[in-house]
């Protein structure tokens, strides 16, 4: 029996429909707040503030009737990310209970609607902080205490959840900041549960983004929580480098090389973001560097854990604080007299980014870096 196109698109809108509905009962059990597309409109005054797109749709900037400022996702029509993202996104975000994840406050499931609504981050991304447009930078402070707390985040998805999860898309572009430059783990659409016992797991398709990427997991397919920790790796080599993942030029490749190869001159200068101009404690950034180097290592057993990650991050923050409080030559910090963890100086803070193509042949040429000692 032939069908004519009208057919056919009514039959497609149903199955769509029928989707939706088996998507929106798991929903309703959850405890967030559902919206209308209606609810959205109003929120958003008509989706007039635009924030940011990216693979599921655009994000906008709203108000709820109490004032809380939200961010709005909408999922395009023409999104790569259906259904399935959809709710793996908004079942991982109802689980997950950290003060360094973003926190989901509700969800829209129209019938030809989908958006996850969430707290807003005034400060935007990592990313756009330290590779932007804005003339003031952030201290060398201020990225590691962003580090630091996005590595208790990362700690809590492997460790603090059960059963655990692994993100698979950590990057700088996925760490928020809140109005206090406070940081937040975000986007959970391609989260997966992991086995207790922390093993690997076969994944038919590698997924991530083009220079955070697992080699280990690139080539052999086992995705294990040490593949968060490589892309963790990158995003500190970028907060001390202030570099993209992939370096383009006759003398670039991946920054995890690049780092590595001015390493083996025993000389950070030419590896710390010039921007900072040499305000750092310098035992400091060499204990970041070793540890981001540990944790970019080729293999997973040579990578250390998220737990050892945040204990050596927290030891280096308290070093700069250290440095800080007792006015150490080894450092010009000048700091604000507020009491506030993040205030800063007027030559301080800065946004957007360049997408960049996998490299992985750099990746698989690393050599193991030098060891970095503390001076």
């Amino acid at each position: 029996m032939q069908m004519n196109d009208a057919t056919i698109a009514s039959q497609a809108h149903s199955n769509t429909s029928q989707s939706n509905k088996v998507v929106a009962h798991e929903l309703f059990d959850f405890e967030n707040r559902q919206f209308s597309y209606n609810d959205l409109r109003k929120i958003t005054n008509n989706f007039r503030s635009n924030i940011g797109t990216g693979g599921f749709g655009s994000v906008y900037v709203g108000d709820l009737e109490n004032g809380t400022q939200v961010a709005v996702k909408m999922r395009s029509h023409t999104s790569s990310q259906g259904v399935k993202e959809f709710l793996a996104e908004a079942k991982n975000l109802t689980r997950v209970h950290h003060v360094n994840l973003v926190s989901l406050i509700g969800y829209c499931l129209d019938e030809n609607s989908m958006a996850l609504v969430y707290e807003y981050m005034p400060e935007g991304t990592l990313q756009d902080k330290l590779r932007g447009t804005f003339q003031r930078i952030l201290s060398w402070k201020q990225r590691l205490r962003i580090a630091y707390e996005s590595s208790l985040g990362l700690e809590y998805l492997h460790k603090g959840c059960n059963p655990p999860l692994v993100h698979r898309d950590v990057k700088t572009n996925n760490i928020l900041l809140n109005a206090n430059l406070e940081a937040k783990i975000a986007d959970f659409g391609l989260s997966r549960d992991f086995n207790m016992d922390g093993s690997s797991l076969i994944s038919t398709t590698v997924v991530g983004t083009p220079g955070y990427l697992d080699p280990e997991y690139y080539t052999s397919f086992k995705l294990s929580q040490k593949s968060d920790v490589f892309s963790f790796g990158v995003v500190l080599l970028e907060i001390i480098t202030g570099q993209s993942p992939i370096i383009s030029g006759s003398q670039g490749g991946h920054l995890a090389e690049w780092v590595r190869q001015r390493l083996s001159r025993g000389n950070i200068d030419t590896i710390v973001d010039p921007r900072i101009h040499g305000l750092y404690d310098v035992n400091s950034v060499w204990k970041v560097i070793d540890l981001a180097c540990k944790c970019t290592e080729k293999t997973s057993a040579q990578r250390p854990t998220m737990n050892v990650v945040v204990t050596e991050l927290r030891e280096s923050l308290d070093l700069e604080i250290a440095t800080e409080e007792t006015g150490s030559e080894s450092t010009t910090h000048t700091y604000s007299s507020s009491q506030n963890n993040y205030s800063r100086n007027n030559n301080y803070i800065s946004d957007v980014s360049d997408n960049s193509i996998p490299e992985m042949a750099y990746l698989g040429q690393m050599a193991p870096a030098p060891r970095p000692a503390a001076r």
